[in-house]
């Protein structure tokens, strides 16, 4: 079974189309189907709901969009997503990563989450993928031997293919 990790720049193409979007369909999907699983941080709802909030004040989208798709991912949070708190454990590791891999606070946050649930994982044997738009982001999480894929990238439909055996 493979758990996939989902930072906010992931989750968001569930709900706008951009590129990316078809990829996070597919997997879905897949987690609908299968014992695969998904998870994120407790943060990429907070990050869900001001981006959002920025596209409607920006006149990108409309009131009832914005409604809207907090609705459709309030229910996806508790249909498919294991949520990762941001609590103290996180913040201290997070600080850690800042100085080491020169990311941003809450790329940091998503990257500590994504080594805690690695060091949960590690007693189930799962595998742990993380799932990012962020190519700091992910190439820090390279860097701590996460396995990544970018939904943008060429391949990356090819990458879920293999996770997904």
């Amino acid at each position: 079974m493979t758990v996939f990790y989902l930072d906010t720049s992931a989750i968001v193409k569930r709900y706008r189309t951009e590129k990316g979007t078809e990829f996070i369909d597919r997997l879905f999907k897949e987690i609908e189907t299968s014992e695969h699983r998904l998870a994120t941080s407790f943060l990429s709802v907070l990050e869900f709901v001001s981006a959002f909030r920025r596209l409607v004040k920006a006149k990108a989208i409309s009131q009832e969009i914005f409604i809207d798709s907090l609705a459709r991912f309030a229910a996806d949070i508790e249909r498919y997503f294991a949520m990762s708190p941001v609590d103290d454990i996180i913040i201290s590791k997070s600080i850690f990563l800042i100085i080491k891999h020169a990311v941003k606070t809450a790329d940091s946050i998503h990257l500590a989450s994504t080594i805690e649930l690695r060091e949960v994982l590690r007693k189930s044997e799962e595998k742990l993928i993380f799932v990012g738009d962020d190519e700091e982001l992910c190439t820090a999480a390279l860097n701590e031997r996460i396995d990544v894929i970018n939904p943008r990238e060429n391949g990356a439909m090819q990458k879920l293919g293999e996770y997904l055996k």
